[in-house]
């Protein structure tokens, strides 16, 4: 952090971050917007060892049964990485990936258009910004004060003039955007910015997305299905965060938290995920918090904010073809079709019959893509 050449003790915060101090010295725990003051000191990665480590996680992903993966904010070096994996073969999966912010690969997609890998298997055509921070540091962005934290409404990471300037140049660029939006205000200026950005085009077949939209105000939720975006949420979310949200947030404000029935039914689109590492990879946690809404030991009991809960069609909907349509590859995978790519699982048991309870027991027996076994659980 000295290396940074900024005194970072004292009583001074930055423009969308939070440095953590006790006696007014910084303890080295850098929030949201605050890591840029000490980003610009961090090694480079090395690229064998981004390799490596993107193997290792391709490998944990076969395992429990993605045959592809949205990977949101990638810079162009980590994206050439990828593509030398490509020519190689060594893409055991397919990945969506999306451009870090304003940076050298939006810039590549501007003046180049979308990369599709001729394999298939690698593409970008798509970035990745963000409005807010996060709930559980009390950076999600609110329309009022945290419940535990008086005169605190969180953080804006990206100030709303510069968001709508990335957000005018990625339209421009016909570059899909995906906004990290945890907050009700951080939601709703997402939307506002999307809705002026679009103009005409509102409710069009752009397919922006709403990444998280884990606290939406209630009178924000039709919106989403009359500007086309698609609300990319992760099931787990609400069951890691079930027993403190409404101590941050207060009971008034949970109408609109982790809303996942009350999205589907105004009409929008639901593409789930997982957010991982911050949570789990495996989809049939995913899939079994989305039906339940329980963590993995049952609490609470009948579910949290039971009224939320999915059926399990829905939910494997949410994981599988809309998914895909959120990647603009409805067509192509996301749906076992002929004429369609063969990307499929083989589980122990049958997500849409089994006891809901027990969904987070099935395990994978094998992952296809393009009718090849990229995993085997016996092998």
């Amino acid at each position: 952090a000295k290396a940074a050449g900024r005194e970072l003790d004292g009583d001074w915060q930055p423009d969308g971050g939070h440095i953590e101090r006790i006696d007014g010295k910084a303890t080295g725990v850098f929030i949201d917007g605050a890591m840029g003051l000490v980003a610009g000191v961090v090694p480079q990665d090395d690229p064998a060892e981004v390799e490596a480590a993107l193997a290792a996680a391709f490998h944990a992903a076969v395992a429990v049964g993605l045959t592809g993966v949205h990977d949101a904010g990638v810079p162009l070096g980590e994206l050439g990485v990828m593509r030398r994996m490509a020519d190689a073969g060594k893409l055991p999966l397919r990945i969506y990936a999306m451009a870090d912010a304003d940076n050298a690969a939006l810039d590549m997609l501007c003046a180049l258009g979308a990369y599709r890998h001729p394999g298939g298997r690698l593409q970008m055509r798509a970035v990745k910004l963000y409005i807010d921070g996060a709930l559980g540091s009390r950076g999600a962005a609110l329309l009022a004060d945290y419940s535990d934290d008086p005169h605190n409404r969180g953080l804006l990471v990206t100030e709303p003039a510069e968001y709508r300037r990335i957000v005018q140049k990625a339209r421009r660029c016909d570059v899909q955007v995906a906004s990290h939006a945890i907050g009700d205000r951080g939601n709703r200026l997402v939307l506002d910015t999307y809705e002026a950005v679009f103009g005409k085009e509102a409710g069009g077949d752009l397919r922006w997305r709403d990444e998280h939209s884990q606290i939406v105000d209630p009178a924000d939720i039709p919106r989403f299905a009359k500007l086309g975006v698609i609300a990319s949420m992760q099931p787990t979310h609400a069951t890691s965060d079930g027993p403190w949200a409404e101590q941050r947030l207060g009971s008034q404000r949970m109408a609109g938290a982790y809303a996942w029935r009350s999205l589907l039914d105004s009409g929008a689109r639901l593409a789930f995920g997982s957010d991982f590492p911050v949570e789990s990879e495996n989809p049939m946690l995913g899939l079994y918090a989305a039906v339940t809404r329980q963590d993995r030991e049952g609490h609470p009991t009948g579910g949290w904010q039971p009224a939320q809960r999915l059926t399990p069609a829905e939910a494997l909907r949410g994981f599988t073809l809309d998914a895909a349509y959120a990647g603009f590859a409805e067509d192509e995978v996301g749906s076992l079709k002929p004429g369609k790519r063969a990307d499929f699982v083989i589980l122990s048991a049958d997500p849409l019959t089994a006891d809901a309870s027990k969904i987070d027991d099935i395990t994978v027996l094998s992952t296809w893509v393009d009718g090849q076994a990229v995993y085997r659980a016996d092998d």
